[in-house]
């Protein structure tokens, strides 16, 4: 191997693995964040909640004797609120996060194609190389075919 292949191989890019990346960089505070968010982006939230408003309902409009809570249920809509107003920036954090992440992914992922694009390129330029010699080859095996030709006879 020549010195100019050496010296290719080390300068181009070698890909990274751009989840461990992402994760170094994360603080506690994202780390939570998304933690959070992986939590409530579940079928198993929605199932919480809807058995939680359901059971709230049944309790209030049913089995309550005396419900503090009747139809149309203001106080079950005010605790809905304050669950909103606490899960939107929360779910906004993680996903600022999570456009991060796929930032960091995005560039690797071009990185990774301009060197594979490169190294396409590299490959191409030292099959033409070859092909060149190989012609120059051929062409001298053909006069010196033709020469034992014309000696021959």
């Amino acid at each position: 191997m020549d010195t100019n292949f050496r010296e290719y191989l080390k300068l181009r890019h070698k890909p990274e693995n751009v989840n461990v990346k992402h994760k170094t960089g994360l603080g506690v505070q994202d780390k939570i964040a998304l933690f959070s968010t992986r939590i409530i982006g579940t079928m198993y939230a929605v199932y919480f909640f809807i058995v939680f408003l359901s059971g709230w309902i049944l309790w209030q409009a049913y089995f309550a004797n005396k419900p503090f809570d009747p139809f149309p249920f203001v106080f079950l809509l005010f605790l809905g609120n304050i669950v909103q107003l606490l899960l939107m920036p929360l779910i906004m954090v993680g996903q600022n996060l999570q456009g991060k992440h796929a930032e960091i992914r995005t560039e690797e992922e071009y990185r990774t194609t301009i060197s594979s694009y490169e190294d396409i390129e590299q490959i191409l330029l030292h099959l033409s190389e070859q092909d060149k010699l190989l012609e120059k080859q051929l062409e001298l095996l053909n006069d010196l075919a033709k020469g034992l030709k014309s000696k021959a006879h």
